[in-house]
This record gives structure tokens, C-alpha cells and sequence, in this order.
């Protein structure tokens, strides 16, 4: 039976030639890179929300150089510790997937990854890795109760109670938010009185932190492209206005510290 459930009636949906369907005949199409949008009630939703096209193929050509494969390779140690052989694994908010093809890369697993962006999954399913890609809402995650060994969930909204959900009695969930120092080199630049991350966990009643891991390196930005896209990856892009923007201008190249707080959740133990 499939990990994956139906968004409307949530039973089983299953591979079936070129659709995922269930036995209440609901039918999604399998797209051309290999993707199924299951965002239910607008399957044409996805394709305007979320990152466009252009900031997805940025996000996808910076990754691509290794800035934050420190990062990667601690997810990947925490999956392969969790002691099973193939585990399942879901990249929740998985962009455009640079972080589950590390994984794939050490350890085989059954690895499910999903986003709001259609153009997001669109990037990850071209990788053809083995991994199942799917659009879906963060809120009704189409998956089937206690169905995932591993979450991992990377700098994005914190949904306890579908994590809850999809975890295995014994599985974990790997969240990674900004460290404190974590890019300060760049708010230097941008702000007269650059401040540090709180690095706080996400706040949960339903799961037990369990862990708390840095993960911190001094990069090197080779160009400005670099700069830029890196830039634009943070929530500081967007809430930094355009005057103190064009300071970044003019950095050829800069050295900024990559600095990660990873927090692993398990359930909570029964009293």
C-alpha cells in the first residue's frame, strides 16, 4: 500500500500508468518531469504561489555549488543514525530538492518530498533520483498516519500537528532554523545595527525535543551572482528596504558565516 493518500478522500493512492489513483476512482496526473500535484479542489493551483520559476532555478544553481552542504551531510548523518535500513524519509517544503538528492547520495531510502511551488517539485523530479515528488499544502500533508521514519523540515513554518501525524511512534522530525550568527557578515553591510538570531526551537505541545545540533562553517562567495542569490534565500531580502539593498552592490566576492541550530523532535512519551 502507498505512503501517499488521496487530498479528498484520504485512502491509499496508488501508482497507476500515468496517474496516482484511489479506489474512489480520484484521478492525478503524473506530469511530464514526473511530478503529481495534490493540492486538492485546484489541481492548477501551485503554479503562482511560492517562488517563481526564475528565484527557483537561482535557488537551485546556488545550492548546487555546496555552500550548505555541511548542513546536508548532518541531516544525512541524523537519517542514517536513526538505524533503519531503507527508511522512509519526507523532505517537507522540500524546494527544489538539493537537500533529499544528498541524502539519496548516502544512504537508500524511500524518500517523499512535496512544496506549495510548482516550479519547486517541477526542478526536483527533472533530478530523476528515485525520489517521489509531490505538490502539497504543509497544513493536509497527503500522507498516511504513522507512515514516515524521518522528517526533515528546513527553514520554513513549523506544523506540529501533521508532523505529529506522519511520524512513526519512533520516527523523528529534523528542523533547522537560522543560527545566531548565520549570515551577520552580510548584515554588517546592509544595517547600521546588525543583530543575531534568536535560534529559539520551534514551540510544540504535540512533540518532545529530543536534540539540539550546530551545524557553523565560514563560506566563500565567488561572485556577486552568488551574493545575490543568497541574499534572496532569507527572509532579510524582503524585509530590508531597497535603499540599504544597494549596499550589497559593488561585493565581487565576500567570506560570511553559514551558521545552522538543527532541532530533532520525537512524540511525546506517554507519563
Amino acid at each position: 500500500m502507498s505512503d501517499i493518500i488521496c487530498p479528498v478522500c484520504k485512502q491509499s493512492l496508488n501508482k497507476d500508468g500515468n496517474c496516482y489513483r484511489c479506489e474512489s476512482r480520484h484521478c492525478f496526473d503524473i506530469a511530464k518531469e514526473g511530478y503529481v500535484n495534490l493540492l486538492a479542489g485546484n489541481h492548477k493551483a501551485g503554479e503562482s504561489i511560492g517562488d517563481n520559476r526564475d528565484m527557483a532555478l537561482s535557488r537551485k544553481k546556488f545550492l548546487e555549488k555546496g555552500y550548505f552542504s555541511p548542513l546536508a551531510d548532518k541531516i544525512a548523518e541524523l537519517v542514517i543514525s536513526h538505524g533503519k535500513s531503507t527508511p522512509t524519509v519526507c523532505d517537507i517544503c522540500c524546494g527544489e530538492g538539493w537537500y533529499s538528492n544528498e541524502i539519496i547520495k548516502k544512504i537508500p531510502c524511500n524518500m517523499l518530498c512535496f512544496d506549495l511551488s510548482k516550479e519547486m517539485v517541477r526542478l526536483g523530479a527533472k533530478r530523476k533520483n528515485g525520489a517521489t515528488f509531490f505538490v502539497a499544502n504543509l497544513a493536509s500533508i497527503p500522507l498516511a498516519d504513522k507512515s514516515v521514519d524521518v522528517g526533515f523540515h528546513l527553514f520554513a513554518p513549523f506544523h506540529d500537528k501533521e508532523f505529529s501525524r506522519i511520524i512513526k511512534d519512533d520516527g523523528i522530525i529534523v528542523t533547522a532554523v537560522a543560527g545566531e550568527n548565520h549570515l551577520f557578515e552580510i548584515k554588517e553591510i546592509l544595517y547600521d545595527t546588525p543583530y543575531k538570531n534568536d535560534e529559539a526551537p520551534p514551540e510544540t505541545e504535540l512533540l518532545t525535543l529530543v536534540e539540539k545540533i550546530k551545524v557553523t562553517k565560514k563560506i566563500h562567495l565567488e561572485s556577486a551572482e552568488d551574493i545575490d542569490a543568497l541574499f534572496r534565500m532569507t527572509p532579510y531580502y524582503y524585509r530590508t528596504a531597497e535603499k540599504d539593498k544597494q549596499k550589497l552592490l559593488g561585493y565581487e566576492e565576500l567570506d560570511v558565516t553559514v551558521d545552522f541550530a538543527i532541532f530533532v523532535y520525537g512524540k511525546q512519551r506517554k507519563a
